[in-house]
Order: structure tokens, then C-alpha cells, then sequence
């Protein structure tokens, strides 16, 4: 019998995925199917196989629908054709028939349970069975009841998990929020249109958080001067991506875009641009900050200038405008939180931020020898296309299995390709490294003279994250005292939207660091931005030194080198904070010293 033929998953040249399909949804829905199965009672391999998908889709550099277009979904890995039609049906149409099926088959209620950390599928069948709970205000009232004591196995320890998990669940799903990856290139994408549509615009700016670079946006604002306001308020809420016109004004709409992100366009006259985007930029604590500046100079500032005390105004239609009328400098807007920035500008100490155009390298990459998609050398290409003098390969350790880490033979296997690639390549340089798995009992997952034969180490915690602080903090402060160790990769191990940060002492952690000349980094995956950016700050403070990777997995995952940039300069770093910000030849120099190592 031939053999059946693969099914062709390239969409169409014209054809745009279901708005809201990204990959955090897709991730969800995996899981989701692995949960409903392991309730069904089904093979325990397929229900990991969906777990694995899950866990490919979430980790994933780049967005779901580059691969989908080039029709390289079944490269991914741990997704194999099956999954990959699966992923391709929901980017065409944004639902699932196979994920239905399951729904109709499971009891109401238990997928509900799984949101709740620490809650498996065995768990919320056990207390299904149990005490009937099929829902999360089940759970509650058998929390506040005490019911939950009555099940085997739960003790005070084991309910009061429950409580926390519930507590932060809940939480989480009073605060929906985007990622600034998603929302900033639809944000692009809507300015863009509008620009296109022929209407005459003068000035068109993003504001509010997104604006300030925070790493989730709750809504998003645009301000836009044109000579036909109405006619660009009608055009904003006729866009392809709007799904909902709340409101429809003269020189005001708002609309819920597809995905459900609100947008709120607001067309003004070009006089009060400045005092406007200032004021939809600042955070609610630098606004008051400024105001109660302006009334120390006998002024009062609002969103559409300053009014003096005889009444009159002061119309300003730029942001310098706006601050150079209080004595101040231009104060970027990923600094405007309220957190010392005007102090900084009056006393002319506002740092010079760090910008893309500073980074020289890049110290945290996978490839195709463990969980990454594409080989050393194409790694190494995208790098050098970038204008990088540098890349590091930092594969998995064999502990973690599975991104199908590498085994000690293995990684010396892989030195051979690593030393081939800098022979084509050269004068650029690929460091050959690996993100060294920090086990569960603490100790490292490749003895020391593995680690001292790499050029570089990156350790990171990908086990073991609800561990309780002292555990975790132990572990890692273990791993940045050894002289082997180079980088602390995603430090708090959070995946923002999913995942809460684990209980790391992270300021014990950067007085460790201080101390031991390790460097933490600053992981520029959108779905991590791990440190963030108050933790930053205090490193910059303590004089740590930054390393800002983009832990990419296929060449595309080099561009999210912005959203790394973006959370260090809201963590007020200069090019002087970061690593990755060095000459080559300056880097090497300080890995041989540092760890002893044939580096050069």
C-alpha cells in the first residue's frame, strides 16, 4: 500500500491567521487536550506528546505564524504531524474540532481546575471523586468548608497550596493583559494602515505603557493630529482588526480589537500634541510627580498644557516642550514611572540608556542538537547578518530531557561542528557553551572539567521552580559561586502570563553576584523578560554586570533582542551595565580569566 500522502500545512500567500491565535493560546490548548486525555484515562505517551507541543509553543522565540507561513510547523520541535495539522487548523480558523470532542467527553468544570497552579489533572479528579467539586467556586467553598482535609493524601501543607494557587489564579484572571511583543507590532501595524489610508496626518505616536515599554499592556492608546478628524476616527474604527466599536466620537474612539485588546485613538490639534502624549505616557505617579513640579513654579499642568496664574496658557506641541518649561531635560519614556527620573533630570544625572545599535553579541542560543530548529552554522550566520561580532551555542545539559539535553560525549562531539563554524566564519566568533541545568538537589549538571573545557556557562533552574525560597536561592547562589559558572540565565524562571516567578531571593542572589563576578541576565523572550525590570535597577545599582540574550531557538529569535533592550532601559542601564555590549576580542579576554579556559 503507497504511502499516504502529508497533508501540504503552507497556508495560502493571501491568508491571515485568526486574530488572537498566538502562541501563549496554543500553548493553552495543548495542555488543555493533555489534561482532558489524562482524564479520559488515555496512552500516557500521547497525553506527553501534547504536554511537550505545549511546551515547544510556549518557549518558542518567534511568533507561531512565521514557521506556519513558510510551512515548517512539523520542524518545531516535539511537534509531529498530527499536532502540526492541529496548530494549522486553529491559525485558519481559531477553533478545533478535536479539542471540542474532548470538552463533550470531559466533566464540566475539571479543565477549569487545571488553570489553578499546583492543580494536575490527578488532583482535580481526586477531588472530583471525591467531593464533587467540577469548578473553581466549588473549590472555594470546600476550602472555606474544610471538606478538602477529608481527602486522602491532603493535609494542611497540600490545602494550603491549594488556597495560594488559588489566590494567584485568580489573581491573574482579573488582570488580562498582552504582551508587549503581541501588542507593539499590532500597535505598528494599525499605525501603519492608518497612515496608509491617504488622509493627511501630521504626527501619529503610540502612548501609555506600551509607550513606556512595560512588559504587559493593559489597553493601548494613539494620538494623532489631522486636518479631517472625522474622517480618521471613521477609518480607525472601519480597520480589519476591529471587532467592537465601544465608542464613536468627533475626536474619540474606542474600539475592542479582535484579539479583545482595547484601543482608544485620540485626534487632537498639532498645538497640544506635546502636552497630550506626555500626559497618555507617564505613569499615574510621574503625572503628579510633574504636576506638583509645575505648582512649585507657580504653574498648572494638565494633559493640554499649563496654565499661568493670571489664566493664560502655555501650549506646547512637542514633549520637550512640555519638560523644558519646568528646567528639565527630555526624560525617555521607559524611565517615566515615578521612581526618581525628574530628580535625575533636574540634577542632570539621567543615564545615557542603552540602545540596540550598543549590543556586539549574543550569549544564550540553542540549536538543533538540543531543543533549537535550525544547525550551529545557521545560528552563527543570522548573528554575523545582524552586524554581531559574537554568538554563544549554549544547548542543553543532559538532566533535562526533555529538550533532549546533551549528553558529556555529545557536547564534545559538538565542538567539532562549533570549531568547523568558526574556520568558515571567522573573523566571528561562536562561543561554545551550555545552559547547565541547576538540578533539584543543587548541585550542577556537568562535573567541573566538562565545565572548564566550554568557552562559556550559562546555568538556569528549569526544575524545581516552586521549590520553597530557601531551596531555590540555595541552589542558585550555589551555582553562581562556582568559578565555572559564567551567566545566571532567567533567573526568576517566570513566563509572564502563565508562570509566576519562582521564590528566588533574588537581591540575595545579586549580592552574591557582586562578589563573584557572575553575570545575570536579562532574557529577551518575549514570554520571559527575566530579570525584569525593578531587579535590574538594582543590579545596575550594585554594580552586577547584565547580560542581555534572546535564548533563541531559530535564527528569527535574534530580533527579540528589543524587548531585552526595552526592559533594561526601564531598569535604567547603559551600555556600561551589559556584557553583551563588548568588543570580541574584550570578551574573550575576560571568559580565559575568569574561568581558566582555553578560550582565544
Amino acid at each position: 500500500m503507497p504511502a499516504k500522502p502529508k497533508r501540504d500545512l503552507r497556508p495560502p500567500p493571501d491568508l491571515e491567521p485568526v486574530a488572537g491565535v498566538d502562541n501563549a493560546g496554543l500553548a493553552r490548548t495543548m495542555q488543555d487536550i493533555a489534561a482532558m486525555l489524562e482524564f479520559k484515562g488515555e496512552n500516557r505517551f500521547k497525553i506527553q506528546s501534547y504536554r511537550r507541543a505545549a511546551d515547544t509553543l510556549l518557549n518558542m522565540p518567534e511568533d507561531i505564524r512565521v514557521p506556519w507561513r513558510e510551512g515548517r510547523l512539523e520542524a518545531l520541535p516535539n511537534v509531529g504531524e498530527a499536532i502540526a495539522a492541529k496548530i494549522d487548523e486553529l491559525l485558519r480558523t481559531g477553533s478545533l474540532a478535536f479539542y471540542e470532542r474532548l470538552r463533550a467527553e470531559v466533566p464540566p468544570g475539571l479543565l477549569e481546575l487545571t488553570a489553578i497552579p499546583d492543580i494536575g489533572p490527578k488532583t482535580a479528579l481526586l477531588l472530583h471523586q471525591n467531593l464533587g467539586i467540577g469548578s473553581v467556586g466549588e473549590l472555594q467553598r470546600a476550602l472555606d468548608e474544610g471538606r478538602v482535609n477529608t481527602v486522602p493524601g491532603f493535609g494542611p501543607k497540600s490545602v494550603q497550596k491549594l488556597r495560594d494557587g488559588l489566590a494567584a489564579a485568580q489573581k491573574r484572571s482579573s488582570d488580562q493583559r498582552t504582551l508587549l511583543a503581541v501588542a507593539r507590532p499590532l500597535a505598528q501595524q494599525l499605525v501603519q494602515q492608518l497612515r496608509a489610508s491617504g488622509l493627511p496626518i501630521q504626527q501619529i505616536e503610540v502612548a501609555g505603557s506600551m509607550r513606556r515599554g512595560r512588559s504587559t499592556i493593559g489597553d493601548m492608546d494613539i494620538l494623532c493630529t489631522t486636518s479631517e478628524p472625522q474622517r480618521m476616527i471613521d477609518q480607525f474604527t472601519q480597520l480589519p482588526q476591529v471587532g467592537q466599536v465601544v465608542s464613536h466620537g468627533d475626536h474619540k474612539a474606542t474600539v475592542r480589537l479582535r484579539n479583545g485588546l482595547q484601543v482608544d485613538l485620540m485626534v487632537l490639534p498639532p498645538e497640544h500634541f506635546g502636552a497630550l502624549l506626555h500626559h497618555f505616557t507617564g505613569s499615574r505617579e510621574h503625572n503628579i510627580q510633574m504636576r506638583d513640579r509645575a505648582l512649585s513654579q507657580g504653574l498648572k499642568l494638565n494633559e493640554y498644557g499649563f496654565v499661568r496664574a493670571d489664566g493664560s496658557r502655555i501650549l506646547c506641541a512637542t514633549e520637550a516642550e512640555v519638560f523644558a518649561t519646568l528646567g528639565l531635560p527630555w526624560i525617555p519614556p521607559e524611565l517615566r514611572e515615578g521612581a526618581g527620573e525628574i530628580e535625575a533630570a533636574a540634577a542632570g544625572r539621567l543615564p545615557a540608556l542603552i540602545t540596540v545599535a550598543d549590543i556586539r553579541g549574543d550569549l544564550h542560543n540553542h540549536s538543533r542538537w538540543s531543543d533549537g530548529t535550525a544547525t550551529i552554522e545557521a545560528m552563527a550566520r543570522a548573528a554575523r547578518d545582524r552586524g554581531y561580532e559574537y554568538m554563544a551555542i549554549t544547548d542543553h545539559s543532559q538532566n533535562l530531557t526533555i529538550a533532549r539535553g546533551l549528553t558529556v560525549e555529545q557536547i564534545r562531539e559538538q565542538a567539532a561542528e562549533v570549531a568547523e563554524v568558526n574556520r568558515k566564519l571567522a573573523p566571528f566568533r561562536v562561543l561554545h557553551g551550555v545552559e547547565l541545568e541547576i538540578k533539584t538537589d543543587g548541585t550542577l549538571d556537568y562535573p567541573d572539567e566538562v565545565l572548564a573545557s566550554l568557552d562559556i556557562v550559562v546555568a538556569s533552574v528549569h526544575q524545581g521552580l516552586r521549590h520553597e525560597g530557601e531551596r531555590v536561592t540555595a541552589r542558585v547562589l550555589d551555582a553562581c559561586r562556582n568559578p565555572h559558572v559564567d551567566i545566571i540565565a532567567h533567573p526568576t524562571g517566570q513566563i509572564l502570563g502563565s508562570r509566576d516567578p519562582s521564590a528566588l531571593d533574588v537581591d540575595a542572589v545579586i549580592g552574591v553576584a557582586r562578589t563573584t563576578g557572575t553575570v545575570l541576565e536579562i532574557n529577551a523572550s518575549p514570554e520571559r523578560l527575566d530579570l525584569n525590570e525593578v531587579y535590574t535597577r538594582r543590579a545596575v545599582d550594585a554594580g552586577v554586570m547584565l547580560s542581555i540574550d534572546t535564548d533563541s531557538h531559530h535564527p528569527d529569535g535574534f530580533a527579540n533582542i528589543e524587548y531585552g533592550i526595552t526592559v533594561a532601559r526601564r531598569g535604567w542601564a547603559t551600555a556600561t551595565n551589559v556584557l553583551t555590549t563588548w568588543p570580541r576580542d574584550r570578551l574573550l579576554a575576560w571568559l580565559q580569566a575568569r574561568g581558566e579556559r582555553p578560550v582565544g
